[in-house]
Order: structure tokens, then C-alpha cells, then sequence
């Protein structure tokens, strides 16, 4: 069996920055356009304080929120589309792990198809054990086999590129478009939307990079 991809959930399957967006507006009164959204800080981002940041954080991550979450053009078909052509896909988030009941529904409710939900403690957030949950830190991350992987997070793209082989995806957001200095690998390509996705890989178990 081929190994499978690495698909990140928020900002790559859903919209989640917009999302945040709205609610620091309702909350705070503190607006940012999505273009306008340069950093993963949310302190600076959306101009919060810590504590309203921390509020932030912990109300975006509530199910009722998470489950309303819409998907980002494309995404699904381009789900179905990859498993169509025999990947196996792995949905591997930097969510908390008290997320994974309203992570499953969600994507059950898309139609997702994925084999493996994995919560990856990306930002060194000191995610706890919950029993039933699959957690790894980002050193067994590290040592995880994906035939590639898509993700938004500059944090996650960094570590990929420079820890392991894995070609990656960049999907882009204004937030990653200073990673630029990593696309001379030949195995980074920054893809726009995933219309741009499916037409540079139709298959991710047969994408290498730039080398094929």
C-alpha cells in the first residue's frame, strides 16, 4: 500500500481564519479583512490583547462553532477526487484533541473520505493524553511516512521542509506568503486554490516535486 497523504484541517478543508475573523469583530469589535491577515498571532492579527486572545482560542475551538465552519471551494471534490485515485488520506490537524468528536462530524457531514484523524501538538501547546484519541508530538510526527503533504501553518511548513523529506504543498494564505525562500526546493510548490491543487497533483502518491 502506497503511504498516505497529509491533509491539514483548518485553512486547507475549512475557513477557518474568516471565521475567527467575524468573531473578533462580534466580541471585540475588532475587524480584519481575510487579505489583511499576515500572521497566525492572533494578538497581532486581530489586534487583541492576550486576553482576548486566549478568549478567542478557546471559543473558536467550541463544537458549536467548529461544526459551522464552511468548507473552502473545492476542497471536498478535491478530497473525493484523491480518493478516487486509490490515496490513502490522512487528516492530520493542530487542533486540540477535545475537538475530535466535532472534527469527526464535520467532515462526516461533508462526506470527507479519510482514513486517520491525527491531532499533532504542531505549536508545542502540551496537548494532555485523552484516552481513544490519536495524538503524536511533532518529533513521532517527524517519523510518520506521507507520500506528501498539504498544509497552511508557516510553523507546520517549516518543520516538513526542514525535517523531513516530505514533498509539501503550500496552501497559499496571506499569513504563509513569506515562506517564499522555501520554494527553490523542488519539493515545496505553493498552489493558489485547489483548483491549482488538483491540476498540479491529480494523484499525490505519484508527486515527487519538481524532480518527476
Amino acid at each position: 500500500m502506497s503511504a498516505p497523504v497529509y491533509v491539514d484541517f483548518d485553512d486547507v478543508l475549512c475557513e477557518s481564519a474568516q471565521a475567527l475573523a467575524v468573531m473578533s469583530e462580534r466580541r471585540f469589535g475588532k475587524a480584519a479583512a481575510f487579505e489583511d491577515i499576515f500572521t497566525f498571532d492572533l494578538n497581532v492579527a486581530f489586534n487583541l490583547d492576550m486576553a482576548e486572545s486566549e478568549i478567542l482560542f478557546a471559543a473558536f475551538h467550541d463544537a458549536d462553532i467548529l461544526k459551522d465552519i464552511v468548507p473552502i471551494p473545492g476542497a471536498i471534490e478535491g478530497m473525493r477526487a484523491w480518493h478516487a485515485a486509490g490515496t490513502t488520506i490522512h487528516i492530520v490537524t493542530g487542533r486540540p484533541p477535545t475537538t475530535q468528536t466535532v472534527s469527526e462530524e464535520w467532515l462526516a457531514r461533508y462526506g470527507v473520505p479519510y482514513e486517520r484523524l491525527t491531532f499533532v501538538d504542531k505549536y508545542n501547546r502540551g496537548h494532555a493524553h485523552i484516552p481513544g484519541v490519536d495524538i503524536l508530538t511533532r518529533d513521532e510526527l517527524r517519523d510518520c511516512s506521507f507520500c506528501m503533504a498539504i498544509d497552511d501553518s508557516p510553523t507546520a511548513i517549516r518543520f516538513l521542509a526542514e525535517q523531513t523529506d516530505i514533498p509539501v504543498l503550500i496552501f497559499d494564505r496571506p499569513w504563509n506568503r513569506d515562506l517564499t525562500p522555501l520554494e527553490d526546493s523542488s519539493r515545496i510548490l505553493r498552489c493558489e486554490n485547489w483548483s491549482h491543487v488538483l491540476e498540479q497533483v491529480p494523484n499525490p502518491t505519484q508527486w515527487k516535486g519538481d524532480e518527476q
